[in-house]
């Protein structure tokens, strides 16, 4: 598509691009004037949101500067460092766009962003970007956990360093309704649903340095505090599992005692049979009071939660109630 008709495509829509930065005044210039130098040449109206998570060089500075040079150039500055996903919360929750792009100013070129936004422009609401293999170095032992938990996951779990999604509004507003502390942008787009593309592309590697390692224990308690924040399997699963031994062991016991009475010899030592018919009687109550206990907890806080219980994809209005609306004693 020629560069001239790009533009007309969004004479009036906004787009915004949200970037983190953190500790990034060598890189954050150049950053900046590639991003800008691509919208520019796209599109009519534009931001580039700059969420600062509590740098101390001058990164702050630096944006500045380029504010004064670039007036599409908005920052907004947290007060103390947070995880990657509420940073980006802090973008959508600011950002003006009709359509938004998060993007890694470590590992993503600009020039994906028109690419995102034309097939926002065709028929999708969410459009997420991947490349085949992770850019930071894992051992075996992490790759086959996080296979493991991909392939065990009902909401398409991904999980790696790079965030580069598009979003439109409707997507943006359901996103920023769900007001959960941990949060995982990935498990998220799962749960609003809408049309969702996911393509490939190819990413920069020149600050890959930049990117944080994760060894083994850090990955594992990262997509544990994800399951446990995000789904309500753990609970059931460990409650199941203790329900299904118990019963199991009820069984055993069982067919030792109809065993004993039957060919009138003993299987076990003596008075093992009747403690363990109590014992395990015990064990099966207990796990019985558990699963309810855990169904009124997981009930409890899918209360709290304070989350939409539906999102629109979309709605017409302006409709006609009666045609005869004139002949009728209504107003």
């Amino acid at each position: 598509m020629p560069r001239k008709n790009r533009k007309l495509l969004l004479p009036d829509s906004i787009v915004s691009i949200i970037i983190i930065t953190q500790n990034d005044e060598r890189i954050i210039e150049d950053a900046l004037r590639n991003i800008n130098e691509v919208l520019s040449k796209t599109y009519h109206n534009y931001e580039i949101l700059v969420i600062d998570n509590c740098s101390d060089d001058n990164t702050a500075e630096e944006i500045r500067k380029n504010h004064k040079k670039n007036l599409h150039v908005r920052i907004i500055r947290l007060s103390k460092q947070y995880n990657i996903e509420l940073a980006l919360t802090a973008g959508l929750d600011s950002c003006i766009g009709d359509y938004a792009v998060l993007f890694n100013i470590y590992t993503d070129p600009p020039v994906i962003i028109p690419v995102l936004i034309n097939h926002l422009l065709s028929s999708y609401d969410i459009v997420i970007a991947r490349y085949k293999d992770s850019l930071i170095r894992r051992d075996f032992l992490s790759s086959c956990f996080l296979f493991l938990v991909k392939k065990l996951s009902s909401h398409e779990s991904y999980y790696d360093s790079n965030y580069l999604t598009g979003l439109n509004r409707n997507i943006i507003n359901s996103i920023t309704r769900i007001r959960r502390k941990s949060r995982n942008l990935n498990y998220i787009n799962s749960l609003v649903g809408f049309r969702k593309l996911i393509i490939e592309y190819k990413p920069l590697k020149n600050n890959l340095r930049r990117l944080k390692s994760e060894n083994f224990f850090v990955l594992v308690w990262r997509i544990i505090d994800i399951m446990i924040s995000n789904s309500f399997k753990p609970i059931r699963i460990l409650v199941a599992l203790g329900m299904a031994v118990s019963l199991v062991f009820l069984f055993y016991v069982f067919i030792l005692a109809l065993l004993t009475i039957i060919l009138k010899k003993s299987f076990a030592p003596q008075g093992w049979i009747s403690i363990s018919t109590i014992l395990g009687s015990m064990f099966f109550l207990l796990f019985s009071l558990l699963t309810l206990i855990s169904e009124y907890i997981i009930r409890i806080l899918n209360e709290t939660r304070n989350e939409p219980l539906y999102f629109i994809a979309d709605e017409m209005d302006k409709s006609v109630i009666s045609v005869k609306k004139n002949k009728l004693n209504i107003v």
